[in-house]
């Protein structure tokens, strides 16, 4: 699930200039009255402009700021030190309890599973496999269900009385926020190796192929969901290296009287790409979708642990979860890349470099506020147009412009930023969406962009949060 949070973040950041154009207002630009607009772009324009105008009155901002603020807040309240003690309590505790299986009992084609999974989870040897006779294997449904933990007065008590899996924080004016997740009968389940004891006994852990979660504060249900994984492979021990695999996510949350949801999948397949598919909805209607496919790991170890790669884990917490991703899966290009807007506007392409983009978008980031010159900043924009193509298609006029970056003023300041531009059927040159822009175009785009930077102040510090919880409590597993 980490990893899918992440990589979704790292698309969205590399599609950010793309979507937004703009991290600031523009000022609107000297129009020529007596140019001449053609009819594809004129009719875009209009579509563009109505939906400009819903947009900038749309509250759906605000209800996405009181879930990730609420979601933020649970974080902020967790002791992940007090959790990962006690995580490496119950795994040493549990270790005792769990299934012992013997190499020799196994199937063949268990067998073969679980050695690719040693190989490629712990890179195990062949000599160090023929010496290994048996394994730990824990079910998440009987070890983790009815497993309650409680975070008052800066401890962590521990009881086995919840339904399913529970961590409840309770605050000194005793609101309580609770997370909990139902497991599904693990019969079925799918075999993961986590970790190893002392380093030595590997530890797989079977979990079940369907469960529900579910997020309460005192700001109300924040979330419900249900988490699905599924595997082509015969065997229920999955690599998640070299098998066929998938998780999906459906979230649902209700706030300020609307419907909100969430659908994500993440798919990694034997050829070693992945794709990711991502959807955000109000009360049933479509926001955003996201879909990615083909990436497959090809840079080098060196490159990833470069200085320069490094850059980005001090530009912010979005860029430094799109190191993590890069890191993680060493995927270079994405083959297919397509962004979908209100079920209207669609911008499909592809990246040819994902670290280097992402470098681009970091550095011009970082000159925010500098009064950088318009070379410094086109520099990183013409970068941008090398790795980064795409087109715009609009469902409703059913109009193709082919997309790309041009280097634009900002606000009425003398700094400059990446901005969209567009070129139609029978045009030569590419132009600004800014161009055509009225006053009150120009202003409605200028509202919908603060409101998007609130958003993603707030996504920010939530997957800062996140990221941070994440890597002290995942160490425990490294026992």
């Amino acid at each position: 699930m980490k990893k899918l949070i992440l990589w979704m973040t790292a698309v969205i950041f590399i599609c950010s200039p793309v979507l937004f154009t703009s991290c600031d207002t523009v000022d609107n630009p000297a129009v020529d009255p007596s140019k001449e607009v053609n009819a594809d772009r004129a009719a875009f324009e209009k579509i563009l402009s109505e939906r400009l105008a819903r947009g900038a009155q749309d509250s759906r901002f605000e209800s996405a700021m009181k879930s990730t603020q609420a979601l933020s807040d649970f974080l902020n309240d967790l002791d992940e030190n007090a959790l990962k003690d006690q995580i490496v309590a119950f795994i040493l505790k549990v270790l005792s309890g769990g299934q012992n299986i013997m190499m020799s009992d196994l199937s063949a084609e268990d067998k073969q599973a679980v050695e690719t999974c040693l190989k490629d989870r712990f890179k195990m040897t062949d000599t160090e496999l023929a010496g290994l006779s048996s394994y730990v294997l824990l079910d998440a449904y009987k070890t983790l269900n009815k497993l309650h933990l409680t975070f008052e007065n800066g401890k962590c008590n521990v009881t086995e009385d919840a339904e399913g899996f529970l961590i409840e924080i309770v605050k000194p004016s005793k609101e309580r926020s609770k997370f909990q997740i139902l497991f599904g009968d693990g019969d079925d389940g799918i075999c993961i190796f986590v970790t190893r004891a002392s380093g030595v006994v590997p530890i797989a852990l079977k979990v079940p192929k369907s469960f529900n979660v579910s997020l309460t504060t005192p700001a109300g249900n924040i979330m419900n969901g249900v988490i699905n994984l599924s595997s082509t492979s015969s065997s229920s021990y999955v690599s998640l290296k070299s098998d066929d695999w998938k998780i999906g996510a459906q979230l649902t949350a209700k706030v300020n009287d609307r419907n909100e949801s969430i659908t994500a999948q993440l798919r990694h397949g034997k050829d070693g790409k992945y794709e990711v598919e991502a959807s955000v909805g109000i009360n049933d209607k479509p926001m955003i979708a996201v879909s990615a496919r083909g990436l497959k790991a090809e840079y080098t170890s060196e490159y990833i642990n470069s200085d320069e790669l490094k850059q980005l884990r001090d530009m912010g917490p979005f860029f430094a979860a799109g190191y993590e991703v890069v890191k993680a899966l060493k995927g270079k290009t994405i083959e297919e890349l397509s962004v979908t807007l209100e079920d209207d506007l669609v911008i499909s392409g592809s990246v040819d470099d994902v670290a280097k983009s992402l470098l681009a978008l970091g550095n011009i980031r970082k000159l925010y506020g500098t009064n950088p010159g318009f070379k410094t900043i086109d520099a990183y924009t013409q970068e941008l147009n090398k790795y980064v193509h795409f087109t715009v298609y609009q469902k409703s006029t059913k109009i193709t412009a082919q997309g790309t970056l041009l280097t634009i003023q900002k606000g009425s300041k003398n700094e400059y930023q990446p901005g969209l531009a567009l070129t139609f059927k029978g045009e030569t040159e590419p132009q600004s969406m800014y161009e055509n822009m009225s006053e009150e175009d120009l202003a409605n785009y200028n509202k919908i962009i603060g409101n998007f930077n609130l958003l993603l102040k707030d996504c920010a510090t939530m997957v800062e949060n996140f990221s941070g919880k994440v890597k002290k409590i995942a160490s425990a597993f490294k026992i």
